[in-house]
């Protein structure tokens, strides 16, 4: 596999990650385990609440964020780690197909020869983008 450098980036570049489904008995067994509020977990309860049904629970959301963001963490030559701010302004529901899509917001030269840093934004977009 060919990887991406810190100089083979240009800002506004845009990478897409791969379509995952969300797959409705992993996101309950997920919210099973590891979040389980009655809109994650319960149909009838769920359509009573502002979501008006089941929705997969944060921490599912970015397990298929990075599921979804595998061929380009992959394909990136890095050293680093991240920064994040997570916004969860839309409800991920059963079945929906998401994608990744990262973009090149800045490039900056570390004081270390040889390397630099990148700013990206990315969202997780459903079918509906």
């Amino acid at each position: 596999m060919t990887k991406t450098y810190w100089e083979d980036l240009k800002v506004g570049d845009i990478l897409w990650g791969d379509t995952v489904t969300v797959d409705p008995d992993e996101m309950l067994e997920y919210a099973k385990r590891n979040d389980p509020q009655p809109f994650h977990l319960d149909e009838v309860t769920a359509k009573d609440t502002p979501f008006g049904g089941l929705i997969a629970s944060g921490g599912y959301t970015v397990t298929l964020w990075y599921r979804s963001a595998i061929p380009i963490l992959t394909k990136l030559a890095f050293l680093g780690g991240f920064e994040w701010t997570i916004k969860l302004p839309a409800p991920v529901r059963p079945n929906d197909q998401l994608r990744v899509k990262t973009e090149i917001v800045q490039k900056r030269l570390s004081s270390k020869a040889g390397r630099g840093y990148v700013t990206t934004h990315q969202e997780i977009l459903n079918q509906d983008e």
